[in-house]
């Protein structure tokens, strides 16, 4: 194993922040362009993907999407409040979003469409590859939320 305290030469070893800023980067470019058509964008995805898993408060929802809110996006509502404009969900008199059979609709068909797009962005992993990946990946995040203390 290699001295993971020296600084790699970048020109002929990229380190981890840039790997996983390229492959975020992929996954946004292809997730938009098979989206463009819905009028969605990769965040929007999220949002309905998480409306779709049953009712949820706006609270609940940026606590779920937490690893994508910013100084610049401090909250999912606008991306909701889009959806409950377009009928797709609606909010009940305690703020309890839903998805309706319109969105239901939506969501699944978008599902297939993005199904299809994740299979062929891991296409290059075994099964057993891609479940090593997501546990060091957790992993990995799970440790550098603990230094952050």
């Amino acid at each position: 194993m290699t001295d993971p305290t020296r600084q790699p030469d970048v020109r002929e070893q990229r380190p981890l922040g840039y790997w996983l800023k390229h492959i975020d980067g992929a996954i946004e470019e292809s997730l938009g362009r098979l989206l463009a058509a819905d009028g969605l964008d990769r965040r929007a995805w999220q949002v309905l993907n998480t409306l779709a898993c049953g009712p949820i408060t706006t609270a609940g929802l940026d606590g779920t999407m937490a690893a994508f809110l910013s100084a610049d996006e401090p909250t999912m509502r606008p991306h909701a409040d889009r959806f409950v404009g377009r009928g797709w969900a609606r909010r009940d008199g305690d703020g309890v979003l839903a998805l309706t059979d319109e969105g239901r609709t939506a969501h699944r068909r978008i599902s297939e469409r993005v199904g299809t797009l994740r299979l062929r962005l891991m296409e290059c992993l075994s099964p057993e590859e891609h479940a090593v990946l997501m546990e060091l990946l957790r992993r990995l995040a799970t440790h550098l939320d603990a230094l952050a203390v």
